[in-house]
């Protein structure tokens, strides 16, 4: 009697038991989380923009400046720090930029006809066309305290202002303009706390001549979206050209039309331009970018030399505006893919 009440009592727990064994696997929540998104980038950024002045190493080529570009990064080998440090990538870029106005620097203001210069002379005036392609690939590596990248560029000039415009129809003159500009760039950069630095080396294949310029600039958020984004970059050069041809070398050099002064031809070595600017990067969403900016461009010693030598291109109205301290303002619009 006592061995059937006690296997009675033994059945009974484990009936209860077993929906508490069971229950050790939870179920299943009536809202489950959704999987985190797959990263969908394609790593390229396209932008188009505005610039009151084309300001390009300390030179302001002109006023009105218009430019689209693409660029990206293709990831060769993965870091394996959680920071991405030691992974080596490929950069590369496509810009083209033109003045809208062909309201260029550069041309002299020769408007009366006849003259030493023949009748062909009416025809220069100081709003010639420029454009400017630029095509870019380098290989970058990163450190972890640094990153050093070294590339090629192809730099490609068109418009009058490159082909010499009227400079070359006057008669018995030639040579004038601009050649194209390939160049070797060794780069690098760091962060020093809230600063951000970089630097390049930059040699020209075609033309000849260096260019090394240092940049530093800090991020202020201001709210999630909008940041204030103070920069500063200082540039010289040795033998540095610009890509000019000899005759146009000469000329703004102090020259004047067919002919050489005693002035030095424009193959600057020294301190170009302290260059110090404003962004204002608006996040429009998770991919676009809406970013103004205000700058200011000061060149030094030896561009400054260009604008009081070349000011007068033999009595036809040089160059100085190229030269000279300059405020200037624009605009970009960047989307991410």
């Amino acid at each position: 009697m006592k061995l059937n009440a006690l296997l009675k009592t033994l059945g009974f727990l484990a009936l209860a038991a077993t929906p508490v064994v069971a229950g050790t696997t939870a179920p299943a929540p009536k809202n489950p989380i959704a999987p985190a998104p797959v990263n969908d980038d394609l790593g390229i950024t396209a932008s188009i923009g505005y610039d009151s002045n084309y300001v390009w190493r300390g030179i302001n080529y002109g006023q009105h400046w218009v430019r689209a570009g693409l660029n990206g990064a293709l990831l060769l080998v993965g870091g394996a720090a959680e920071d991405g440090a030691g992974s080596t990538s490929l950069l590369w870029d496509v810009n083209y930029g033109s003045l809208a106005g062909d309201q260029d620097s550069f041309s002299p203001n020769i408007q009366r006809a006849g003259g030493s210069e023949g009748g062909n002379a009416a025809g220069i005036k100081n709003t010639n066309s420029f454009s400017r392609l630029n095509l870019g690939g380098a290989i970058s590596h990163d450190f972890g305290p640094a990153s050093v990248s070294f590339g090629y560029s192809f730099i490609h000039n068109m418009g009058s202002l490159a082909n010499g415009g009227g400079l070359n129809q006057v008669a018995g003159l030639s040579g004038y303009g601009m050649n194209d500009i390939q160049q070797l760039t060794l780069g690098a950069q760091t962060n020093l706390g809230p600063i951000n630095l970089a630097s390049s080396a930059n040699y020209d294949l075609f033309n000849g001549g260096w260019y090394f310029d240092v940049t530093a600039r800090s991020t202020i958020a201001v709210t999630d979206s909008i940041s204030i984004v103070p920069h500063a970059n200082i540039g010289y050069g040795i033998n540095y050209n610009a890509g000019f041809t000899q005759a146009s070398r000469n000329l703004i050099g102090g020259g004047t039309l067919g002919g050489i002064a005693n002035r030095q031809q424009f193959g600057l070595t020294g301190f170009t331009a302290v260059n110090l600017g404003l962004d204002f990067p608006i996040k429009l969403n998770s991919r676009a970018t809406l970013t103004p900016y205000v700058a200011a461009n000061l060149p030094m010693a030896g561009l400054r030399t260009f604008a009081s030598n070349a000011s007068s291109y033999g009595g036809y109205g040089g160059p100085q505006n190229a030269f000279t301290n300059l405020i200037y303002f624009g605009v970009t619009l960047s989307v991410r893919f």
